[in-house]
């Protein structure tokens, strides 16, 4: 890798005036293990009566990170900008979104959107995953059949438009899941129709909201209806869309919620500019004014900071050592986006596991062609399998081999500058207390080779053995993703795989996964690749049928669905880690998810704009605009 200089981020700084111009352990042994059953459905899991224990958060969670001036630090510049105003750059800048579409995720962390319950970091580091947001208290039925929350008072929209009641809970959440609303596309559709099915949410009274579970999962309070977890939504106002009706509640000036900021103005793709809610129940940010300006070059944002045209700057994780080292000062909202290899295809489930339906999977074109990737329980003996070895054990050797042939040291060392660290199966990081050395996966190319030649792959004259495209898909990070998505072919392109790397947007890509109908493995962190979410919380539920009509990785098991529902209703927390620590077990087997590296949420900041900001945690990259604490 070619790392930008100091001398080149200056160069690269004399374009950055037209950007901002316009507004202010040992291998398991090869054997044939019996494949998935693929022709009934996990038995029902019954319904518990005792009360849930609470999902806690780790004992080593991840504190902010501040990164200590070094001895011999350059002068950091001063800001460009007003007293007072920070100016933040990151990659990209979607649509403000509004009610019920997809807009960016990240006005929940900033602080523009709330929800009922948030994360928050404890005074020792730890997490508090349940931490009651636009909610005071809750009650679960002894049956897990519903909760009862009781909502904050005096609560404030923005613009004016009067306090928040139990009704607008109730009313975002109904527009929100697609079983109520079916035109709602709002990036949590797909798991509160799981979650409420067809149940709509009620106001019992102005500050009690009845939540009716279709499918009980221990998850609904730490993540589904969750500002820090990966899917939870913003309230809206339900007389500001009485008022105004939908479309107009998807521009502003009528995009509005209760946080602690809320949008002056948007420019889709380039720019938003936040103002302190002074009227917020809780605090009034200090600063005066932070505006989010889309800056697609990581060289050109690493500039701005270092000219002082920006005062903070989500970086890839290499630029953010760079700077670091200069004096720029890290926060990190405690988490690490995991990156591996998910091997699309592997559609083992006949029958949709929560409803018995039949997937017609055999029949559905998806195993027309015999791809060396991909193991077929339906069919599994055919014409190219090695003597004694059926489809599905050829398919497991092939996508061992390939986890063994990635060096991830190195990658984490050239591309991270050491930052990162392997991650040899999603979702579990090996610095986690719950790690299991069995899980391990070495760096291994010659047995790679081995491994292949024994599945009836040997290399070809060119010396190809088959060719196998991977999709990237990095968001914010695309760039540093598509940088590991060149090793990792590379590296396969060393025992003779030929990997071409698949750059194209994510929005092409998505109806594959949508349909079932996705084949190429994608270079992704999935939903539960986040190295801080806790080691209890189910997980796999995209890896599965029961996301079915909704988003996938995608590959499905009867095994991980049982796992997953099983987990989902289980009160208990140590039984649940068992449960988790059988998923690890499922997936190392069948290598169906190998992790690469895990990329940490690091935002740089110059300490001559900003004298603290200390984030909460979240599994996005920046959060707590509302801590930031300028330093003029």
């Amino acid at each position: 890798m070619c790392r930008v200089t100091v001398f080149g981020l200056l160069i690269v700084a004399i374009t950055l005036a037209v950007v901002l111009a316009c507004g202010d352990g040992d291998e398991p042994t090869p054997r044939t293990a019996p494949a998935p059953a693929p022709t009934t459905a996990p038995a029902p899991v019954p319904t518990i009566a005792p009360a849930l224990a609470p999902t806690t958060a780790p004992a080593t969670a991840p504190a902010p990170a501040a990164s200590p001036k070094p001895a011999a630090a350059m002068e950091i510049p001063e800001s460009k900008n007003p007293g007072g105003t920070i100016i933040y750059a990151r990659p990209d800048l979607g649509s403000s979104g509004g009610v019920n579409s997809i807009g960016p995720g990240w006005l929940t962390p900033w602080g523009v959107a709330e929800d009922v319950f948030t994360w928050r970091f404890r005074d020792d580091g730890s997490i508090d995953y349940n931490y009651p947001q636009l909610a005071v208290s809750f009650d679960l039925a002894p049956d897990l059949s519903k909760v009862t929350i009781k909502t904050r008072q005096g609560v404030q929209f923005h613009g004016g438009w009067g306090e928040m009641t139990a009704e607008d809970v109730a009313w975002s959440y109904n527009m929100a899941n697609p079983r109520i609303t079916p035109h709602s596309i709002t990036g949590s559709a797909g798991n509160l129709s799981a979650l409420f099915g067809d149940n709509p949410v009620k106001a019992l009274d102005d500050s009690t909201v009845e939540f009716t579970f279709a499918t009980f999962d221990v998850s609904w309070i730490n993540n589904t209806m969750n500002t820090g977890g990966n899917v939870g939504i913003g309230i809206n106002s339900k007389k500001l869309f009485d008022d105004v009706g939908e479309d107009a509640m998807k521009s502003l000036p009528n995009i509005v919620y209760t946080g602690n900021f809320e949008l002056d103005s948007w420019a889709d793709g380039d720019r938003g500019v936040l103002i302190p809610f002074v009227d917020h129940w809780e605090m009034t940010p200090q600063v005066d004014k932070v505006i989010v300006q889309a800056i697609p070059e990581d060289a050109t944002r690493a500039a701005a900071m270092m000219t002082g045209e920006v005062d903070a700057a989500f970086l890839p994780t290499s630029k953010t050592a760079e700077l670091a080292d200069l004096g720029f000062i890290t926060t990190s909202n405690g988490n690490a986006s995991q990156q591996g290899i998910y091997f699309t295809g592997n559609y083992w489930e006949s029958v949709h596991a929560q409803t018995g339906e039949s997937l017609d999977v055999e029949g559905s074109g998806v195993y027309a062609n015999d791809l060396p990737w991909i193991g077929n329980p339906f069919s599994p003996e055919d014409d190219n399998n090695p003597a004694g070895m059926d489809d599905m054990e050829q398919a497991r050797l092939v996508r061992w081999a390939l986890a063994m042939a990635i060096d991830r040291e190195s990658v984490n060392d050239q591309l991270l500058s050491g930052l990162g660290g392997p991650i040899y199966v999603e979702f579990i990081d090996p610095k986690s207390e719950h790690w299991q050395d069995k899980w391990y996966v070495p760096y291994d190319p010659a047995k790679a080779e081995e491994w292949l030649d024994k599945a009836g792959y040997p290399k070809g004259d060119d010396g190809v053995r088959f060719v196998m495209p991977i999709f990237v898909a990095g968001w914010e990070i695309q760039n540093l993703v598509e940088e590991i998505g060149d090793a990792v072919s590379g590296y396969f392109a060393k025992i003779g795989v030929e990997t071409p790397v698949q750059k194209y947007p994510y929005a092409v890509y998505r109806p594959g996964l949508i349909g079932r109908t996705a084949t190429i493995p994608i270079l992704y962190f999935d939903d539960d690749g986040q190295s801080i979410f806790p080691h209890d919380q189910p997980k796999g539920l995209v890896n599965s049928s029961l996301t079915r009509g909704g988003y996938c990785v995608c590959f499905e098991a009867p095994e991980i669905s049982k796992l997953y529902m099983e987990a989902a209703k289980e009160p208990s927390k140590e039984k649940r880690n068992d449960l988790m620590d059988q998923f690890f077990d499922f997936v190392h087997h069948w290598a169906l998810q190998p992790g690469v590296v895990s990329v940490p949420e690091l935002v740089i900041y110059n300490p001559n704009s900003i004298a603290e900001w200390q984030m909460e945690p979240t599994i996005f990259g920046e959060s707590a605009f509302g801590n930031i604490v300028p330093k003029r």
